[in-house]
């Protein structure tokens, strides 16, 4: 039987990706509560304790990137002592929008739109989040244009159902094979996923 693993992720959204990518990731983790998800300064905050309690319990955490140079040098100013064994740290390059563009020919027929629009290397994108809901403005579907980009006037950054409508998409479509081929730092999480130490998913 597997044994239980908790998650940690900014926010819901991260949470479904990352709980979608365990699901195709062939081993067999029997995926317990997430915590975080009141972003990534709150992430920040707590990611010590987290650490401190994969003593006694195995954690996968899920953060962005953002602004920071690279993933190492996020890792280390965040955990200067080093991960424990038990906690396994991925980091989007640069949000976990990356890894949604990366499954492009997906994501072009979920909008609607011509593959090639969709960026080859989400990974290098300034701001993924805004290239996505960019490309959401150019859907055939009105009702994914009124989900995913803010209505006229409106100060949010995102549209209406964000969230629920691009958790849809990963659920019923993205696939994290294919989405590896264009994002190396998505790549670079499966993989570790997939060999990290047997406490992580197995009794």
């Amino acid at each position: 039987m597997p044994s239980p693993v908790s998650l940690v992720a900014e926010g819901l959204l991260d949470e479904q990706v990352l709980r979608h990518l365990l699901a195709q990731s062939g081993r067999d983790f029997a995926l317990g509560v997430c915590y975080g998800k009141r972003g990534r300064d709150h992430l920040a905050q707590n990611i010590g304790r987290f650490n401190q309690a994969a003593v006694h319990h195995p954690f996968i955490v899920l953060a962005d990137l953002e602004n920071d140079e690279c993933p190492p040098s996020l890792i280390r100013q965040w955990l200067p002592r080093g991960c424990h064994s038990n906690l396994v740290l991925r980091i989007a390059v640069r949000k976990v929008e990356s890894w949604i563009l990366a499954d492009g020919q997906a994501f072009a027929e979920f909008l609607g739109i011509p593959t090639a629009r969709v960026p080859l290397e989400p990974d290098g994108e300034t701001d993924p989040k805004a290239r996505l809901i960019n490309l959401a403005r150019r859907s055939r579907y009105r009702t994914i244009r009124e989900d995913l980009v803010p209505a006229p006037g409106s100060t949010s950054s995102i549209g209406k159902n964000y969230v629920g409508r691009l958790t849809g998409f990963v659920l019923n479509h993205w696939r994290a094979e294919r989405a590896c081929r264009n994002s190396p730092s998505l790549e670079r999480a499966l993989k570790a996923v997939q060999t990290c130490s047997p406490t992580l998913g197995q009794a």
